[in-house]
């Protein structure tokens, strides 16, 4: 079995108890992402991966919660448990990842390491492999993209293509089917160590633990020749005819170029995510504000004013949509369609996705509530096992992980 390390080298560890035990920083800079971001690009030069994560926390707030489910009487393994599941919904990050950042977090709170060895083994950067998980798949089928393989092992994520699916598994592997047009489930034989998966149209792209981007399928206007010189990359979004990757704060995008939607904006920094569309591209900023570029005809790269505190964010094909760190979901975009208009009384959202022309979110509660086009059916969700705790959009077909029932 192939194992993700986090914090290997324990820098991480050593960043975090020196921002704590600093007086003019302490534990309080762990709930803000941007000065966060500054301090790491200096104590974690080195791990990038690592430094993503703890970012992302921070737009969380991860600190926070930890300390509401303690002060409600919570012990402490089941705090971590409930804040990693609540930061995994939302984050694009393994299941590893996420106990990995919240174990380390309740750590820098005082905590003994042995109380929480049983759900995260920060000193030995072992990654935490997940439950037993279900597969469902709905909608469009005509080239196999619904039919999810038997006998799947756990999978921690899955990424909804226009023609194809991917599923990532715990042991980070890469698993793929639907249309075997120009190669685009043909999964390189040694491709190992995969953290995330994003689908495109006729490629795919996966991100390794080593920072690095692998890339299959269709090439045609080289959106699946990552550049030779990526190296750090901390997240991925594979377009219709465009690839985007984050590295060391900026944004690097190749590939079909023909609204702009490769064109970066200049001076763009700072940078924890990004999403990539049919012909536009998103970006999140550490500070929770969201910059969009190429593609405009639909109003999708028309960021609404004041939008701030994102810690998610999702392209469609002429939409967009984002997610607050108060759970709330903000669509902009193509609204005939009604993809890009939110649903009434839809709740506090813990995960979205769009990669077509509609859109899944993930609820608190885990359930899944569709929207936008349904030529296909694929917003007919059907009857989930047990909780979902992960959500994709294709193109005609949707994809979502569920708990196993024990």
């Amino acid at each position: 079995m192939t194992k993700t390390l986090w914090d290997a080298d324990r820098a991480a560890r050593r960043a975090l108890r020196a921002i704590n035990n600093d007086p003019n920083l302490g534990l309080e800079v762990l709930a803000r992402p941007q000065a966060l971001d500054s301090l790491l690009k200096d104590l974690l030069p080195d791990s990038p991966r690592e430094a993503a994560v703890l970012v992302a926390a921070a737009q969380c707030d991860l600190v926070g919660i930890l300390r509401e489910h303690l002060a409600q009487g919570m012990d402490l393994g089941t705090a971590t448990r409930l804040a990693a599941a609540w930061f995994s919904g939302r984050m694009p990050f393994t299941g590893g990842a996420c106990q990995w950042v919240v174990g380390e977090l309740a750590i820098a709170l005082g905590t003994d390491p042995g109380a929480i060895a049983d759900v995260t083994v920060p000193d030995t950067g072992e990654p935490w492999t997940g439950s037993a998980s279900i597969v469902l798949a709905w909608g469009d089928d005509d080239e196999g993209e619904t039919e999810v393989p038997a006998d799947l092992p756990v999978v921690t994520a899955v990424s909804a293509g226009w023609y194809h699916s991917l599923a990532l598994t715990a042991d980070g592997h890469v698993i793929a089917w639907g249309s075997r047009a120009d190669g685009i489930t043909s999964v390189p034989a040694d491709l190992a160590g995969v953290t995330a998966i994003s689908a495109g149209q006729y490629h795919s792209l996966a991100l390794t633990a080593e920072g690095t981007v692998a890339a299959w399928g269709g090439n045609g206007f080289g959106q699946a020749q990552a550049p030779a010189d990526l190296t750090e990359v901390t997240a991925i979004a594979a377009g219709a005819e465009h690839s985007l990757a984050v590295a060391g704060g900026r944004v690097v995008a190749w590939g079909g170029n023909g609204c702009g939607q490769a064109h970066v904006p200049a001076g763009l920094t700072e940078v924890t995510a990004v999403a990539a569309g049919a012909q536009h591209s998103l970006a999140l900023t550490a500070g929770g504000s969201v910059v969009a570029w190429g593609l405009h005809d639909f109003g999708e790269t028309a960021v609404p004013a004041g939008l701030s505190g994102v810690v998610a964010i999702a392209a469609g094909v002429n939409h967009s949509v984002a997610l607050t760190r108060s759970g709330t979901a903000v669509a902009w975009g193509r609204t005939d369609n009604g993809v890009a208009v939110i649903p009434p009384g839809l709740g506090e959202v813990t995960a979205i996705s769009a990669n077509g022309t509609h859109t899944l979110a993930l609820t608190a509660q885990g359930t899944i509530v569709a929207w936008g086009v349904n030529d296909c059916g694929e917003c007919d969700v059907p009857p989930l096992p047990g909780r979902a705790v992960a959500v994709a959009a294709g193109y005609g077909h949707s994809l979502a992980v569920a708990a196993r029932p024990s």
